[in-house]
């Protein structure tokens, strides 16, 4: 009776009280145990006896991978070599640990193919976490109880974080496992709604009286003026933040009213031209005459502040408030939205948001809109600026 992926798939992990073994061909067999484990066997004569050689479990070890190594162990026995020495010495050769595939990964792909702020991202979550989990034990051999075990603890440190950490792990080796670095693993079996929570999608929108009560908060505290003005210029330019928390006095060109975020800042790989306007302009002077050209720079003065003291900054903002939850993120759609109400063409939000425009737009015009851009931001600030003046009487 021939073996298919099919029956395979109805067979493993279920109550079973069938046939314990399954043949194949080439002397490939299956056992079946009564709660469903199914492990691949190689049937085989040597010195007049009869032999059973365990090749591996299913589906960690799929039908095509078990037919491969069979074919080879049949071949040593028609070679006259005892084929449990092949299988000796292929289980005695270095089989990849989980760090040895993060480190492929990352050698291979992460610090070659990927932009900076993905490396850094990966580097800070998956690898950092990952990396040292099961030590010495080979992938392939790590059954998906000890995943599921993993991922239980972590879900119970932070249920956001594990689903991502397993969506990044999967990525990993799938990858390692498509350069055929390593064979299949029992890890593959889980998926992303099996673990944790998925993101939040950010649904956050800001009224001007809320943006005027955390301006004054920024004003107010007691961060470093290069977070304070940061911040501020976040809320009126609905940047994203490595855009303008890694910005330069050499980007803002005075004489054209433009702010160029170059290509390698960009998410979209394209350079992102902004106008220099009146309220933006004020904050984005005093950061110059502070700083120099670094704008907006950390403890070292030469570097610019990195992402985790930017959020604590506008996390302890966000704490004295008591006006719910936002991120810097929120700014963005806060602007797209309140701009919406006022009548900005959405061609003009998105060329301020820093997107793409789609369709035929994308590839025949690359007009910026500046001078709409620039009355949009005017327009904007004034409002924020209407509702400080109120609160501050």
């Amino acid at each position: 009776m021939a073996i298919s992926d099919t029956k395979l798939r109805a067979l493993y992990g279920k109550p079973y009280s069938g046939p314990t073994e399954i043949t194949d061909s080439d002397g490939l067999g299956v056992r079946i145990t009564p709660k469903g484990v199914v492990s691949f066997q190689f049937r085989f004569r040597w010195d007049g006896k009869q032999h059973r050689l365990g090749i591996g479990r299913y589906p960690a070890l799929t039908l095509r991978e078990a037919r491969n190594i069979v074919a080879d162990l049949r071949e040593s026995v028609d070679r006259g070599l005892d084929p449990r020495l092949l299988a000796e010495r292929k289980s005695a050769e270095k089989k990849p640990t989980v760090k040895d595939c993060l480190e492929y990964w990352q050698e291979n792909y992460v610090d070659t193919a990927l932009r900076t702020k993905t490396q850094a991202l990966y580097k800070s979550t998956v690898i950092k976490h990952m990396t040292n989990v099961f030590p010495g034990m080979p992938i392939e051999e790590i059954p998906v109880r000890l995943w599921v075990e993993l991922f239980s603890e972590e879900e119970k440190i932070n249920p956001r974080r594990a689903r991502q950490l397993l969506i990044q792990l999967r990525s990993a080796i799938g990858w390692c496992n498509r350069r055929q670095y390593i064979g299949a693993t029992e890890f593959m079996l889980l998926q992303p709604k099996d673990i944790g929570q998925k993101p939040a999608v950010g649904e956050t929108t800001l009224s001007y009286n809320q943006l005027a009560k955390i301006w004054l908060a920024i004003d107010r505290s007691r961060g470093s003026t290069s977070n304070r003005l940061l911040h501020q210029l976040l809320m009126l330019y609905a940047a994203r933040n490595s855009e303008m928390r890694l910005a330069v006095r050499s980007e803002f060109d005075r004489e054209e009213g433009v702010w160029m975020v170059p290509a390698e800042k960009s998410k979209t790989n394209k350079i992102i031209r902004r106008p220099i306007f009146g309220h933006a302009d004020e904050l984005l002077k005093k950061a110059e005459m502070t700083y120099g050209n670094v704008l907006f720079p950390g403890p070292q003065l030469n570097k610019p502040l990195g992402i985790a003291g930017a959020n604590r900054f506008l996390g302890r903002i966000q704490e004295s408030l008591g006006i719910g939850e936002f991120t810097a993120h929120d700014f963005r759609r806060t602007l797209a939205t309140r701009l919406s109400e006022e009548g900005v063409a959405p061609h003009v939000i998105e060329k301020m948001l820093g997107h793409e425009l789609g369709g035929v737009l994308s590839v025949y015009n690359k007009h910026d809109w500046l001078s709409e851009q620039k009355a949009a931001y005017e327009l904007y600030a004034e409002k924020i600026f209407w509702h400080i003046r109120k609160i501050s009487g």
